[in-house]
């Protein structure tokens, strides 16, 4: 039974947990895809040459090319695969894909569904530019985030392609990535995914829906008109990142597993005191951490502070937030000591060197 938590006077927020293979397929492409973050993922550098080596050339051109195969297509079709019928593996996705009409998936890749998108531009523009109308097509481009020029490039290239053109390319990459990269990993990753599913179900009773949403994604969340469903998503390949979008009234969450979901040797550390303790190994992240010591910031108040550039800045907040040391309220972006986190160091330190449970 979903979680549910109050929005609103006759409006209830319901929560589920959930985790497939068609999900962490288009994670896998949404990581390949993202060159220049390659060294921010936890998968390293032997995960992305072992992907190199098994694609072929061809499909790997296909997968890493920025005219339309981006982070915010692949993030687009979480909402298309919410829609496939269970159990959501990728024979679904790619039948459900098959069986969608040319102009439903445009409508996906333009954001159609996406309330963000829907903001910027109208509706009723986004579906007329699906079409094919001229002016609506440029209007489009004016309003839909022009300053970001990877999505820009997307949305040209899919106004360039005929629509069936478009699906058939698309079901094509999606089929070799599949055979090629991903059916081997899918076993590896599969149990991962669901006993983190299963970990996060059994705190559904004991916390709140925001305190379940802030755990699974270090998201500050606060539910929000018009939403009425959150999905939460683990995914093994995207840590330590958070990718989100909201589709119609649900809003979808792929975060990273946590690491007691990680199998590992009981001689090794725990994955999750490695995290911490790689965390705290930085100067000036204790600095930044003495800092949120004593209020909620913004990335650019903290970056100005320190005197670094926000990419930089926005670097260590993640390491942060991933390590469970900070949080961001998602409704202002602002970032804040987990306080509570801080007392778990030493519990795991100690079972681990005394080699009691974790």
């Amino acid at each position: 039974m979903a979680m549910q938590a109050r929005v609103g006077r006759n409006q209830t927020l319901a929560v589920d947990i959930e985790a497939s293979a068609a999900y962490e397929l288009l994670m896998t492409l949404c990581v390949i895809s993202d060159v220049e973050s390659y060294k921010t993922y936890d998968m390293g550098s032997e995960w992305f040459d072992a992907v190199r080596a098994k694609a072929s050339p061809g499909l790997l051109a296909s997968a890493s090319r920025s005219s339309l195969y981006n982070q915010p297509i692949w993030e687009h079709l979480l909402g298309f695969v919410y829609e496939c019928p269970p159990p959501r593996d990728v024979p679904t996705l790619l039948a459900h894909m098959e069986a969608t009409e040319p102009l439903e998936l445009r409508l996906h890749l333009l954001g159609y569904y996406v309330r963000l998108h829907r903001r910027a531009t109208p509706p009723d523009v986004i579906y007329q530019a699906a079409l094919g109308q001229p002016d609506a097509q440029k209007r489009l481009l004016k309003t839909s985030f022009p300053d970001d020029a990877d999505w820009q490039r997307a949305v040209r290239y899919i106004f360039s392609l005929d629509p069936q053109e478009m699906k058939s390319d698309l079901l094509h990459l999606l089929q070799r990535w599949y055979e090629e990269v991903f059916r081997e990993q899918e076993a590896q990753i599969l149990p991962v995914l669901e006993r983190d599913v299963e970990a996060k179900r059994a705190l559904k009773s004991e916390m709140q829906v925001e305190q379940l949403i802030e755990l699974a994604t270090g998201w500050e969340y606060v539910p929000e008109p018009g939403i009425r469903r959150v999905v939460l998503i683990p995914s093994y390949v995207l840590r330590p990142w958070v990718s989100y979008l909201e589709h119609h009234d649900v809003k979808i969450f792929c975060y990273p597993v946590a690491d007691e979901s990680i199998a590992a040797d009981s001689n090794e550390p725990p994955a999750r005191l490695v995290r911490l303790t790689k965390a705290l190994g930085d100067e000036r992240r204790l600095r930044i951490l003495k800092k949120l010591a004593t209020g909620s910031y913004t990335l650019q108040e903290v970056a100005d502070d320190f005197g670094v550039a926000k990419s930089t800045m926005h670097h260590h907040l993640v390491t942060l937030r991933s390590a469970g040391l900070v949080r961001v309220r998602m409704s202002d972006k602002r970032y804040s000591l987990r306080e509570e986190a801080i007392h778990i160091i030493d519990d795991l330190l100690n079972a681990y060197l005394k080699g009691g449970p974790i």
